[in-house]
C-alpha cells in the first residue's frame, strides 16, 4: 500500500512539471507582435480662400477720426480699392444700429472686389451667391462711419429721438460724404451714398453737390426733410437714386412713391415688413437685390 502511493505522488509530481514546463515554455516565446494602426494621409484638400483673402496689406479697414460742421467727432472706417482713382461708396446705417453691422454683409469685400486680383481666376462668392459675381473691371473703395452717439462716435446723445437730433445726423452725413472725397486712392467726383433707415434719407439729404448717385433702403423723412424734394434735386442734376422698401413697412412704401419713378429714379419692393440693413443680411437678402445693386454703383460711377 506505501508504495502504490509512493508511486502515486510520483505520477503527480510528474505531471505537476509538465505543466510547469510548459508555462515556463510559452513564456519564454516571443511575445505577439502588437497590433498598429495605419492612418491613410488624406488627398490634399484645395482649400477655397475665403471672400476677404487678405491680398494687399491695407485691404482691411483703417481707422478714420473726423469732425462734422459742429464740432462733433465721428469715428469711421476706410476700405480701399485696388484701382487708382476708384469710385469711393459711403455705407450709413439706421438709427440705433452702427457701422460694425456692415461687416455682417459682405458688401464691403464684394465692392472691394480684390479677388479680382487673384491670379487663379477662382470666382469669389459672397453673401452665399446672392450678390453677383463682380466685374474683375469694377472695384469701389468703401467709407463707413457711426452717426453721432453711435458705435464708436461716442459720448452717447442726450434724449431719444431720431428726428429729436436729427440736424445733427444730417451735418454727420454731409461731413462723411467730404470725409470720403479725401481718402487716397479715390475720385473725388464719384462718392456714391448706399444707406438704411436714418442713412437713407441721410444719403439723399446730405448729397447736394457732394455725392453721384444714392440708394436708399427704407427711408422715411427721418431728417426733416422732404425725400421727393431732394430726390427731386438730384434728378435734376442727373444722379440716378433708387428706393427700396417693404410692403408693410411704413412709411417706407409712402415715401418711396411720393414721386413716380422714371429713368434716374427706380422703385424695388418686396413682400414682408424688413426694414433697414435687415435687407442687407446674407441670408435674408432678396432675389434680384444685388443685381439692382450692382446697375445702381455701375450708373453712378460712370
Amino acid at each position: 500500500m506505501r508504495d502504490t502511493r509512493i508511486i502515486e505522488a510520483l505520477i503527480v509530481l510528474a505531471f505537476l512539471v509538465a505543466i510547469l514546463a510548459g508555462l515556463r515554455s510559452d513564456s519564454a516565446s516571443p511575445a505577439s507582435p502588437v497590433q498598429t494602426l495605419t492612418v491613410a494621409s488624406s488627398p490634399a484638400v484645395m482649400l477655397t480662400p475665403s471672400p476677404t483673402v487678405t491680398l494687399a496689406p491695407d485691404q482691411f479697414g483703417t481707422r478714420v477720426t473726423f469732425k462734422a460742421e459742429d464740432g462733433r467727432e465721428l469715428v469711421g472706417y476706410f476700405y480701399p480699392s485696388w484701382k487708382p482713382n476708384a469710385p469711393v461708396v459711403v455705407l450709413m446705417h439706421e438709427y440705433g444700429n452702427n457701422q460694425a453691422a456692415w461687416q455682417e454683409s459682405a458688401i464691403i469685400p464684394w465692392m472691394q472686389n480684390w479677388g479680382a486680383l487673384d491670379a487663379s481666376d477662382q470666382p469669389y462668392t459672397y453673401a452665399g451667391g446672392r450678390l453677383p459675381q463682380m466685374p474683375g473691371g469694377l472695384s469701389y473703395a468703401v467709407f463707413t462711419f457711426d452717426f453721432r452717439g453711435h458705435g464708436e462716435s461716442l459720448p452717447p446723445l442726450e434724449g431719444a429721438g431720431i428726428r429729436q437730433h436729427a440736424a445733427g445726423f444730417l451735418l454727420d452725413a454731409k461731413a462723411a460724404y467730404a470725409t470720403a472725397r479725401t481718402m487716397p486712392g479715390v475720385d473725388p467726383n464719384r462718392v456714391i451714398g448706399i444707406g438704411a433707415s436714418l442713412g437713407a434719407d441721410a444719403v439723399v439729404d446730405a448729397c447736394g453737390e457732394g455725392c453721384s448717385g444714392a440708394f436708399s433702403v427704407s427711408p422715411g423723412n427721418w431728417l426733416n426733410v422732404d425725400y421727393n424734394q431732394a430726390v427731386q434735386s438730384l434728378l435734376a442734376k442727373g444722379k440716378p437714386v433708387r428706393c427700396m422698401y417693404a410692403y408693410d413697412d411704413p412709411p417706407a412704401p409712402q415715401t418711396c412713391w411720393s414721386l413716380a419713378p422714371n429713368d434716374l429714379y427706380q422703385i424695388y419692393a418686396y413682400p414682408g415688413i424688413k426694414h433697414g440693413m435687415t435687407f442687407f443680411v446674407p441670408r435674408k437678402m432678396e432675389a434680384g437685390f444685388g443685381s439692382n445693386l450692382l446697375e445702381f454703383l455701375q450708373a453712378a460711377s460712370e
